[in-house]
């Protein structure tokens, strides 16, 4: 990529499920207080703008600069800082994409088609959520909110057009529906939902629908575990986070998505737990990056611990029958990804075509008045509004041919890939008409 540019360019690093496993993905979590000392970092090396996406399954960070070289050196350092990895490890995992790339990526993950488990919904709502973000940070600009903006459009048409998202099995079904697989029949059982937030809300519900025998919901903020309960299952049991001990050993099943710095069950936790429950075998479902649960508690005798990769298995099973509607999705993003490159290269005409403008309207406003002052006095001010006007309209269609020439060959310069040429058209131009 070239070094720094008048016009702002788009880069995004990201790790994903796909690149590496949770437990290298989960040391470049950030929580939402840290976002805001991050972004301010990010901008003063090199970023204009910046969206930080963070799921279960993700980490990326879409960043639109005049200078991506300086930017993505600052992004490398960050990511080095919180890991504390080599830059060569952290290089191995992660991926980069620029311009057109990354715009298709991100339309690719908005719709759904990037995900664990292609057609879910959340994804959707993630990506809105970490845009929102940046956008209260003021972190965003008319790049990446235009961005951000079509790739929500490219995303319901996704959803509307094809049957990506027909009986939608997400991560939080396939948790439920694991749950459900392990015991034949979940009345006859209990559960602990760890985590009250989107992914908890929507794990609550499967659970509900499943008739599970009873649900105790831990969480941080009791009113968050209160409204959820109030809206999906009202009797279920609400408890604060330090409560987990006392009630962990009354239940089969434990799913684990909140957000915390540390383990909320460490290995010492799990023995308590297991201890009290005579050795009887407990389920733990742990979808939360960073992890909720400590791997070592999967080494108990009757402990059955499973975290979001090991779902990857019943994600490819249902994957299956959803693959025929993926490459006509997938078209729909390429048809969108087009349009957006469209609007985003004539960005770069802008200051030239400007400049044209510019330099002709100077030069009629210039002999309009030096006419007026030697040959045209005798004129009444409303007249000569007519001569304003009339020199005006000759100007515009004067410069609508090579304006739209300028805008077809830069349409014809993308689909060659010649994008050197677009520039020395715009720079020959800028330079005719420089003072």
């Amino acid at each position: 990529m070239s070094a720094r540019t008048d016009s702002p360019d788009l880069v995004m690093l990201g790790i994903s499920h796909k690149t590496a496993p949770v437990e290298l993905r989960e040391k470049f979590a950030l929580g939402e207080g840290e976002l805001p000392a991050f972004f301010e970092r990010a901008c003063s090396q090199g970023a204009d703008e910046i969206v930080y996406l963070s799921t279960c399954n993700r980490m990326e960070i879409y960043v639109a600069s005049r200078d991506v070289n300086a930017a993505l050196e600052g992004l490398f350092a960050h990511m080095e800082a919180v890991s504390a990895l080599p830059r060569a490890v952290i290089e191995a995992q992660t991926y980069r994409k620029y311009s057109r790339d990354a715009v298709v990526h991100l339309f690719t993950v908005a719709s759904s088609l990037d995900s664990m488990v292609v057609g879910e919904n959340e994804i959707f709502f993630q990506v809105k959520n970490c845009y929102s973000r940046s956008v209260h940070a003021k972190k965003t600009g008319p790049l990446l909110n235009r961005l951000f903006h079509q790739a929500f459009k490219t995303a319901k048409r996704v959803k509307t057009e094809t049957e990506i998202s027909k009986n939608p099995l997400s991560i939080a079904y396939i948790a439920t529906e694991l749950a459900g697989k392990i015991f034949d029949n979940l009345s006859r059982h209990n559960a602990l939902l760890i985590g009250a937030g989107e992914m908890g809300e929507l794990i609550l519900k499967y659970l509900t629908k499943a008739q599970i025998g009873g649900i105790t919901i831990a969480n941080r903020s009791l009113h968050n575990a209160e409204r959820i309960a109030q809206e999906i299952n009202r009797e279920a049991r609400i408890v604060p986070l330090d409560e987990i001990g006392a009630v962990a050993p009354e239940v089969d099943i434990i799913i684990a998505s909140v957000t915390a710095p540390g383990y909320v069950i460490d290995a010492a936790a799990a023995r308590a737990i297991q201890k009290r429950r005579g050795g009887r075998p407990i389920f733990v479902i742990d979808i939360a990056v960073p992890r909720n649960v400590d791997p070592e508690a999967g080494k108990l005798d009757a402990v059955f611990l499973y975290n979001v990769d090991d779902l990857r298995s019943i994600a490819d099973e249902n994957l299956k029958s959803r693959l025929r509607e993926v490459e006509f999705a997938k078209r729909l993003v390429e048809a969108d990804a087009d349009e957006f490159i469209r609007w985003y290269d004539g960005l770069a005409l802008v200051p030239a075509i400007q400049k044209l403008q510019s330099a002709f309207d100077e030069i009629r406003v210039a002999e309009l008045e030096r006419y007026r002052r030697r040959r045209l006095k005798h004129l009444a001010d409303e007249d000569f509004r007519i001569i304003e006007d009339l020199t005006r309209q000759i100007m515009t269609k004067t410069l609508h041919n090579p304006i739209s020439t300028l805008k077809k060959h830069l349409d014809a310069s993308r689909e060659n890939g010649d994008a050197h040429d677009v520039r020395d058209t715009k720079r020959i131009i800028e330079e005719l008409f420089e003072k």
